[in-house]
């Protein structure tokens, strides 16, 4: 059974060969570029640059010697331009850079951070910083720092300033068509992985980054009175229909899941908005574009959503994912037997393998390996898992301890379902 068809089964909810592992096939379940720097070295993998794909949350691209040192399963399918706040960055091109930590690395062409204070700041076309990294720190920080459409006062000037930021709304140029096609076209006729296309069409979290997270939150409480969070969600969903209807064209059955999010409506202790919130204002917007992927493809649908979410998720799978993402098994009510529970013959979790806030990082070689066993024997069983770290590795993570995380993962993966049959 290979990397496509072992993904696939368990897609479907049936047991394969062994459970599936993804390293960094979405921005979410990969390795940040120190700590993979680190175990490449420790593999004896120095042949080649670190590319850092992703300059936000500064993640490694995983390449296929890790990927199959590790047995990975998965591959991306990126958007070119990853980030919408700052559209000169895209992944098609690479020059010479450096890590955090001054490590020579590859990065994106148009990448060029400068240095304002005690501060690394990007800055988008109209010179506006956009996101910004301390000096001593690891990761750049668009919240707080750039939130273009939060002083709009009412609908009128929600709607012109929506459009002066996005003058062609957020469909997908020629030029990333073009790159997606290629991009699908060489992976799937190349490599057997199962490949997930990452479109993104996020809601929720998109109104946090566009208004400011204190008034998307005025807006969403305020919504009868005002209607200021329903004609953002409108203005959004517009864009996204059309931009699905060409990403989904563009892969010409070239992938095998379709990635939504991030969308994190899930904090540690329970969701961000009621249950009754997200059916009003949230839920019918997900219908539509995960109604879009069914009626026009035979992809998943996959929505990273992060938190504590086991309150919505009855209507978030009945809006149609299939597939949820990273599973916050530490969160509250994430339980992995409560999930496995109630939600196992409905829906894939693609995640909660190990826990990265406490015990990767903070636990020893055999809390790892201990972790590792007790999540894969509760949502291996009948399939419907895909085994992932809770989020991205961060640099605090040993080389020693992520060997540990995926060899455990692909052993007693294989022998979780070799004892069943």
């Amino acid at each position: 059974m290979n990397s496509r068809e072992r993904v696939l089964k368990t897609l479907n909810h049936q047991e394969p060969d062994g459970v599936p592992v993804d390293i960094g096939g979405m921005r979410s379940t990969g390795i940040e570029a120190l700590a993979y720097k680190q175990l490449r070295n420790y593999l004896h993998l120095n042949d080649r640059p670190i590319k850092l794909y992703d300059v936000w949350q500064q993640l490694a691209y995983i390449d296929d010697d890790v990927l199959e040192y590790f047995h990975g399963d998965v591959r991306s399918i990126d958007r070119m331009y990853p980030v919408w706040w700052s559209p000169d960055i895209k992944i098609d091109k690479w020059k010479e850079g450096q890590l955090s930590d001054g490590t020579k690395a590859l990065v994106p062409e148009n990448f060029s951070p400068v240095k304002k204070d005690k501060f690394y700041v990007i800055k988008n076309r109209k010179g506006e910083i956009v996101a910004k990294r301390s000096e001593d720190g690891l990761y750049y920080d668009h919240v707080g720092v750039y939130h273009p459409l939060a002083k709009a006062t009412n609908i009128d000037e929600l709607k012109k300033q929506y459009r002066d930021l996005f003058p062609t709304g957020q469909d997908i140029t020629a030029e990333e068509q073009n790159y997606l096609r290629t991009i699908s076209e060489e992976l799937r006729k190349n490599t057997e992985y199962a490949l997930l296309a990452y479109f993104g069409g996020s809601l929720f979290e998109m109104g946090q980054y566009l208004r400011g997270y204190e008034q998307w939150f005025l807006d969403v409480a305020e919504n009868k009175e005002k209607r200021m969070a329903s004609c953002l969600l409108d203005l959004l969903l517009e864009d996204y229909l059309k931009g699905l209807d060409t990403f989904i064209n563009v892969l010409g059955g070239n992938a095998d899941i379709i990635g939504f999010g991030g969308e994190d409506l899930g904090m540690q202790t329970g969701p961000q908005i009621s249950r009754a919130t997200y059916r009003q204002l949230f839920k019918p917007g997900h219908q539509e574009m995960w109604g879009v992927v069914r009626r026009k493809s035979t992809y998943k649908v996959f929505l990273h959503s992060c938190g504590s979410i086991t309150q919505l998720l009855p209507d978030i799978i009945e809006a149609g994912a299939d597939i949820i993402n990273p599973v916050h098994t530490n969160a509250r009510d994430m339980e992995p037997e409560r999930l496995k529970r109630e939600f196992g013959k409905d829906i894939v979790f693609w995640g909660g393998g190990c826990d990265t806030q406490r015990v990767l990082p903070q636990g020893t070689l055999q809390d790892i390996e201990e972790e590792v066993k007790k999540n894969i024997s509760v949502f291996a069983p009948g399939g419907g898992f895909v085994f992932a770290a809770v989020h991205n590795i961060q640099p605090d993570v040993s080389p020693q301890k992520i060997v540990k995380l995926y060899k455990t993962a692909f052993t007693y993966g294989k022998q979780v379902y070799s004892a069943s049959s």
